[in-house]
């Protein structure tokens, strides 16, 4: 039975450690496809995202107003109802919570270009994943100062996360982290090295290299007891 090389492609039999046609070292060729692990078995990578080319942060925006709108309608109709204006009622309150809805997504769309502006262009995230689950934590820096920070990161010793992550990273904004034992669904797409993790409440944007998209995706699926997996 026999592999191919990572590096150059060429068929090689099994237990190889170097390749004869490229000489590459194949165990190092292998440990390139993960991100940085530490030693407590803590992986860690940045990822940068152009805000203007990924609308994400203001889709999520708008499902967070969306659910919220919903539930004021809901509790206008029920007082409505209550209250005996009948049917009228609850078609104004219906009325009125979209009205209020719509202005509040035109005006955030302003709001993300001031933040877009506020942050250069960029959306800079530091992931963390152990056994246990995957933080998802916004750097207000750019990725080259991140990447320094990390490789501090990389080879510490210490089991609170958030001190050896974002603690160390004196610009580190809003952080969402994503229990695997809570996950329902996984939807992963290869296109965007893009992996989302839907949960009860929470739903995490995991984005990767595509040099490390198969390993933490492959690492998060066998965590995640009874998951739905949908890949495109």
């Amino acid at each position: 039975m026999s592999n191919n090389n990572p590096v150059c492609e060429a068929e090689l039999p099994d237990n190889t450690a170097f390749s004869n046609p490229c000489g590459a070292d194949l165990n190092d060729a292998a440990e390139n496809e993960k991100p940085s692990e530490d030693k407590d078995g803590v992986y860690r990578w940045v990822h940068e995202l152009p805000m203007m080319n990924s609308f994400f942060l203001l889709f999520e925006v708008w499902r967070v107003l969306s659910l919220s709108a919903g539930i004021i309608v809901v509790i206008m109709a029920v007082v409505n109802l209550l209250s005996g204006n009948g049917l009228d009622g609850v078609i104004g309150a219906i009325g009125c919570g979209l009205l209020v809805l719509a202005i509040l997504m035109v005006l955030s769309l302003p709001a993300y270009w001031i933040v877009t502006k506020a942050n250069n262009g960029k959306y800079t995230v530091l992931f963390e994943m152990d056994e246990e689950g995957i933080d998802h934590t916004q750097i207000k820096t750019d990725k080259a100062r991140a990447l320094e920070v990390l490789t501090m990161l990389v080879g510490s010793k210490t089991g609170n996360r958030t001190v050896t992550g974002s603690g160390l990273l004196s610009a580190a904004g809003t952080s969402l982290y994503s229990r695997f034992s809570d996950v329902r669904k996984i939807k992963a797409d290869s296109s965007k090295c893009l992996i989302q993790l839907n949960g009860r409440l929470i739903r995490n944007q995991v984005y990767t290299d595509p040099k490390h998209y198969d390993f933490v995706l492959n690492y998060i699926i066998s965590h995640c007891p009874r998951v739905e997996i949908i890949e495109n």
